[in-house]
């Protein structure tokens, strides 16, 4: 039934991870075709676990937070349950492409506290490939890494060969500047001692 399916997903939308934590949790009794079902029992397959979401939400109290904890433990870490969700809600994904595999030791952990070893098991051998892949990427990413730093260093190599060469030149660019100025204050002094002589040998001149 489609308002079932939609009701479903309200209460709990099996699509990611994030979209179960920000699920509905604070519907406690929903009614379908005039029937309060949570009384009779369900009939279907989508209202069961309609009333175990609600069932959540209502053994939650008020605190939203821990009842989308609880139902992202329940169902999405459950991996029958998660099957079942997903079969009935159209999704075609594996839970672990949606966790950081730093994460992934943590994940494990709580299935196997919450579900026991098989689930565990089950866990293992389902995000084994994407550790392996995850491993893979993370080689190719040491080896990028590696040879950029290699770059960097050859290239910080020949920028301090060319400062050093930068700064020879000015030095003697330095050296040049000073000797020009040297000879030109040698040419004024000479200038300023011919005049000198000439005022004095007209002096001279003048005087005789």
């Amino acid at each position: 039934d489609h308002g079932e399916m939609k009701l479903l997903k309200l209460v709990n939308d099996i699509s990611s991870i994030k979209a179960t934590l920000q699920s509905n949790h604070t519907l406690t009794n929903l009614h379908i075709s005039q029937r309060e079902f949570l009384a009779l029992g369900p009939n279907t397959e989508t209202e069961a676990y309609i009333k175990m979401a609600t069932e959540i939400n209502r053994g939650n109290g008020n605190n939203t937070e821990e009842a989308g904890k609880e139902k992202v433990i329940q169902t999405q870490l459950h991996s029958r349950t998660r099957a079942d969700l997903c079969h009935l809600q159209g999704v075609d994904h594996s839970l672990f492409s949606e966790i950081d595999p730093l994460h992934l030791p943590d994940v494990l952990a709580l299935i196997g506290r919450s579900h026991g070893h098989g689930e565990l098991y089950d866990a293992l051998s389902s995000s084994m490939m994407i550790l392996f892949s995850t491993v893979n990427v993370k080689k190719c990413i040491q080896q990028e890494r590696d040879h950029h730093l290699a770059e960097a260093t050859e290239y910080a190599a020949k920028v301090a060969e060319h400062r050093a060469k930068a700064e020879q030149l000015d030095a003697k660019l330095a050296s040049m500047e000073e000797a020009v100025e040297g000879n030109e204050r040698d040419q004024d002094n000479g200038l300023r001692s011919n005049k000198r002589r000439r005022k004095w040998w007209w002096g001279r001149w003048g005087g005789a």
